[in-house]
């Protein structure tokens, strides 16, 4: 009994060294294993946040891909517009030069024209000749101001010739005073256009027409006074408009027998 005791003492600690030897083995194993999962879930976790930053990385540089797609466009548009505006420089700077050419050579020109208008007011019919004039000379002076810009006096000369071109379209009847047979006097005077100028007496008796050779007044026959007297109250209208046969001027020759033979 006692021998058997020590033995069974003996295999006992054997077995119980034993077990403890196989539960560490196994608790290392465990944290072997619970260590490989814990480094499995970080690996997982380093390799999802990469995938993550990678996907991210992916978007930006599509984003910068696009963003770099419309700036080449952006500038290519930016190059066009850039030429459009080289060219529209080019352009202003050649009108700049046409409007200073222009205005140095406009005033000349404005003056020339004036001087036109005044030879044709002289040669003209003798209407409003003095207010005509007038204006002409007024036209002059302001010409020669400085202080009158170009434009100015440009639409100044325009607005003479416009209402010069005017008088061919128009009728009218005033009282003017007149030199007939060296006699100033103060009679009606019928306008047709630039067609005929007319004279008759305030009574009505004597009627004239003026002549353009001869830069006078023509008598004519008496039997021209009533259609003239008609056509005078026509144009102020206290008549109503209708048809009158006029004495006009057509050659001095001619003219001269038919205004004495009247209608």
């Amino acid at each position: 009994m006692h021998i058997i005791t020590p033995l069974c003492l003996i295999v006992s600690l054997f077995f119980m060294a034993s077990a403890h030897a196989e539960q560490n083995l196994l608790q290392e194993s465990f944290d072997i294993t619970h260590k490989t999962q814990k480094m499995g879930q970080d690996s997982q976790q380093v390799v999802d946040k990469l995938a993550k930053q990678q996907q991210e990385l992916l978007q930006q540089y599509q984003r910068l891909l696009r963003k770099t797609e419309y700036q080449k466009e952006y500038n290519q548009e930016l190059l066009l517009l850039k030429e459009e505006q080289a060219t529209s420089i080019v352009t202003l700077q050649q009108k700049i030069e046409d409007v200073k050419l222009t205005k140095q050579q406009l005033l000349p020109l404005l003056r020339e024209m004036t001087k036109t208008l005044e030879q044709f007011i002289q040669l003209d019919l003798p209407f409003h000749k003095e207010n005509r004039l007038m204006g002409i000379n007024d036209l002059k002076k302001l010409l020669s101001r400085s202080s009158v810009t170009i434009t100015e006096k440009f639409r100044r000369v325009m607005a003479f010739y416009q209402a010069e071109n005017d008088y061919n379209y128009d009728l009218e009847a005033y009282r003017d005073n007149i030199i007939l047979n060296s006699e100033s006097r103060s009679e009606q005077i019928l306008r047709v256009g630039r067609n005929a100028l007319y004279m008759q007496t305030l009574d009505g008796q004597l009627s004239a027409l003026w002549n353009k050779n001869t830069q006078d007044w023509q008598i004519l026959n008496n039997n021209f006074n009533r259609p003239i007297q008609k056509a005078i109250r026509i144009t102020e209208q206290k008549a109503a408009p209708s048809l009158l046969t006029l004495p006009y001027l057509t050659s001095l020759d001619h003219s001269s027998n038919e205004l004495n033979k009247g209608e």
